[in-house]
């Protein structure tokens, strides 16, 4: 099938499902583009994963910046758990669609590791959709080391799917969307971001680890400060005042 009459189809189903933002990039991008090579592993690139890989196409859905405002907090809990819970639902579908026309198609859970306490053997998941999104050019890094986006700066949430149909390919975005306000630096109650341009500046990933775990003791992990400041994208708003972040706040599960 002609690539381009392929991936609107696949835009429809997503469009049925709630996805407006969709892209794709052709597979072999992660063996050529200079950032990604040096980043993401060969055992975490799609053909590893799936040898017959031609092209990934990623999914995202924006998060909620009136409930990001309060995070960390039981509200952004469930909004975080909700949009993960969606992302793999739609990716799943995405994926059984390309094999009902006869393609080899895999979706990637948007959360690939064993929790915090994989995470704290080793802090990444065995595919990266931040870096898939970047090559098909749907954002670029910020100093927080997540995408940011044209429309929702970090926040947005993606997940990948890996296909053997031929689709096309749009590569990286030329223009840098960070404005390195270091917003995100400051607002870090880990202290994990250096304040350097990625690649060069990689957050302390065991350090956000902890500070995930003692939300998550709380039940209101994630943090989400990092991205709830960023002022990057057309879909920031003003937080909510003060008492009303408290009054939500102040919803917390206790420890078992």
């Amino acid at each position: 099938m002609d690539p381009n009459k392929l991936m609107e189809q696949i835009r429809a189903v997503a469009r049925n499902l709630g996805i407006v933002d969709i892209s794709s990039v052709n597979a072999s991008l992660w063996d050529t583009d200079p950032l990604v090579a040096s980043r993401v592993l060969d055992a975490s690139r799609p053909r590893s994963l799936m040898p017959s890989a031609e092209s990934v196409i990623v999914i995202g859905i924006p998060l909620q910046p009136t409930i990001l405002d309060t995070a960390p907090s039981i509200y952004y809990n469930q909004l975080y758990n909700t949009v993960n819970m969606m992302l793999d639902q739609a990716s799943e579908r995405i994926a059984l669609e390309l094999n009902l026309q006869g393609y080899d198609a895999v979706y990637i859970p948007r959360d690939g590791y064993h929790g915090l306490a994989g995470l704290r053997q080793m802090p990444s998941a065995f595919f990266s959709h931040r870096h898939a999104a970047y090559l098909a050019g749907m954002g670029t890094f910020g100093m927080n080391n997540t995408l940011l986006t044209p429309k929702n700066g970090p926040r947005i949430r993606f997940t990948s799917i890996i296909t053997s149909a031929n689709l096309p390919s749009s590569g990286p975005m030329s223009e840098d969307l960070c404005i390195r306000c270091k917003k995100c630096v400051r607002e870090c109650p880990a202290e994990a971001i250096s304040g350097l341009d990625y690649p060069g500046g990689i957050i302390k990933k065991q350090a956000c680890v902890e500070r995930s775990a003692e939300l998550a003791a709380k039940g209101i992990s994630p943090c989400g400060r990092c991205i709830a400041v960023c002022p990057v994208g057309s879909d920031a708003t003003q937080p909510p005042n003060d008492s009303a972040i408290a009054e939500i706040r102040r919803y917390i599960k206790p420890k078992s």
